[in-house]
């Protein structure tokens, strides 16, 4: 099969591949649609180790993936899924069978495999995934909004978390991929939103999608803040960008009693201050949220009811030829690439 292979930092390569062989619980998907996830860019520019300890492959990268089941391990069908099924796939591959999997804690499985991180991923013609891990996709959605479950699902999971009330007032910092989406998530939790970022064109999407209030980053932030919402501050703020000085300025932006979710991948040596008398008095609650256990179901049915509209926010496509030059779009950060998705 052709697959884009992951070589090392600027080397990714599309050639020929021994096609996946699946195990007896697996399903072999052929994909139609995998996204572009920020992580890819960091691996494809050597900011983020991937395959071996060094940061080099050869690995598929790509775990926002989305295809047509054409086989089943021989004990894959007791899953109830079927040959031709469309199906969006978690990457998350926990084994069930662990201490923290019987807990209810997947994410923290002993026996974790990750899709296009730790094995080989989607942005290929064909892909493995155990059948636990295949969700069937309506056919009202499209592959594209198939690939996109993947990204909105930890959106779903950091508003879950953010335990959002009608009236809140809630900041979203960066008005990307994730960003859009948690924008359109908050609104429908009955939230104000407001949203920080410093490209001009997202933030104007942003304002589309919903947001009442939205501000350009800067030193000034808090004040601008008040002024537009007759001085209230946040009560509950998530941070979708790994812009340290968005993670340290949310503590700044929240109000007392507010919650704070930081789910942005950061380096290993980052940190925000926490002033801890304030935050003790004011009651803050902070929580992390990086991945998505259990909310795949109610994902695809919030795609399903169009409570989340991707068309503004998937603006590219492209066939997997065509992935060197994607990528060098999103790297470069071109005026209107939000979210791309690679048609194999």
């Amino acid at each position: 099969m052709r697959a884009a292979v992951f070589h090392g930092p600027h080397d990714i390569r599309v050639e020929d591949v021994p096609e996946p062989v699946i195990a007896a619980d697996e399903v072999l998907v052929e994909v139609t649609a995998c996204g572009f996830c920020g992580s890819d860019v960091e691996y494809y520019t050597g900011k983020s180790p991937v395959g071996t300890a060094d940061g080099t492959g050869p690995l598929i990268l790509g775990h926002e993936l989305a295809g047509r089941i054409v086989a089943l391990g021989t004990i894959a069908g007791s899953s109830g899924l079927r040959e031709g099924d469309r199906v969006a796939v978690c990457p998350i591959q926990s084994c069930g069978a662990c201490d923290p999997c019987r807990a209810g804690r997947p994410q923290a499985c002993a026996n974790l495999a990750v899709l296009g991180v730790t094995t080989n991923g989607g942005f290929a013609q064909l892909a493995r995934t155990r059948a636990a891990h295949a969700y069937r996709l309506p056919d009202t959605l499209t592959d594209e909004q198939g690939a996109f479950v993947e990204m909105l699902a930890a959106a779903v999971n950091a508003v879950r978390k953010a335990e959002v009330r009608p009236g809140d007032l809630a900041v979203v910092y960066g008005p990307g991929p994730v960003g859009l989406a948690l924008i359109q998530l908050l609104r429908h939790a009955g939230a104000r939103v407001a949203v920080v970022g410093t490209q001009g064109s997202r933030l104007e999407v942003a304002r589309q999608l919903g947001a009442e209030v939205v501000l350009e980053a800067g030193e000034d932030l808090v004040e601008r803040l008040r002024d537009v919402t007759d001085g209230r501050l946040a009560d509950r703020v998530i941070v979708a960008t790994p812009s340290m000085a968005a993670n340290q300025q949310a503590l700044e932006v929240s109000a007392p009693g507010s919650t704070i979710v930081y789910m942005a991948v950061t380096g290993p040596d980052d940190a925000v201050r926490v002033p801890m008398l304030a935050s003790l008095v004011q009651e803050r609650t902070i929580r992390f949220s990086l991945w998505y256990p259990f909310q795949w179901p109610r994902t695809i049915e919030l795609l399903a009811r169009g409570i989340v509209d991707t068309g503004p926010i998937i603006t590219h496509t492209a066939p997997l030829d065509g992935i060197g030059a994607a990528i060098d779009r999103v790297v470069r950060r071109h005026e209107g690439v939000i979210k791309t998705v690679i048609r194999p």
